[in-house]
């Protein structure tokens, strides 16, 4: 016959239990956050100014610096912008960063933004792993590892795509590129 538990596996028994159903209610959000930026097919555009006003407020914690031209417009809506920026912005700030970086760029076909900051940066060992849904490093933290996939989505609903760069220094650069 089973022995009964003690009152004190029984509170770490239901602790894991809320735990666990917290982290499902997380996921579920972010998995409708991927829905949504999957179903996006709706145009416009969305300035650096936007951007970077809509990250100050969303973001105090940050200091959000724009380097070039402020008025340079991104064929994303400012949903999808808004989606792409928060998730970037939120790693930053669970590893630590202070400052958020934003270098918007171009060329014939593409409009690029550089997004850096100054966090505690990703190791090497996980540089293969950053894209693949539910990989994360903060699972114990409630992490679901589903915001940059979420990004690459958003993106790739407007023909964009996101990519990890080999910057040197501290902190996490990542080059986001939308087609003009």
């Amino acid at each position: 016959p089973a022995l009964p538990m003690t009152p004190e596996q029984r509170r770490h028994f239901l602790d894991n239990i809320i735990a666990d159903a917290e982290r499902l209610d997380r996921l579920l959000v972010r998995l409708r956050e991927l829905a949504r930026a999957e179903l996006q097919a709706e145009s416009g555009e969305t300035t650096v100014s936007d951007i970077v006003a809509y990250l100050a407020g969303r973001f105090p914690e940050l200091d959000i610096v724009s380097r070039g031209e402020l008025n340079v417009a991104f064929a994303l809506p400012f949903e999808a912008a808004s989606i792409v920026l928060s998730n970037l912005a939120e790693n930053a700030v669970q590893h630590g960063a202070t400052r958020l970086e934003l270098t918007p760029g171009a060329d014939d076909h593409l409009r690029t933004l550089l997004v850096r900051d100054n966090g505690s940066g990703i190791s090497e060992g996980n540089r293969a792993l950053i894209f693949q849904p539910f990989f994360s490093t903060r699972r114990e933290q409630g992490g679901t590892g589903m915001g940059l996939d979420i990004v690459r989505t958003a993106l790739n609903a407007h023909g964009g795509t996101i990519r990890l760069m080999d910057e040197p220094g501290p902190g996490a650069a990542f080059q986001i590129a939308v087609p003009l």
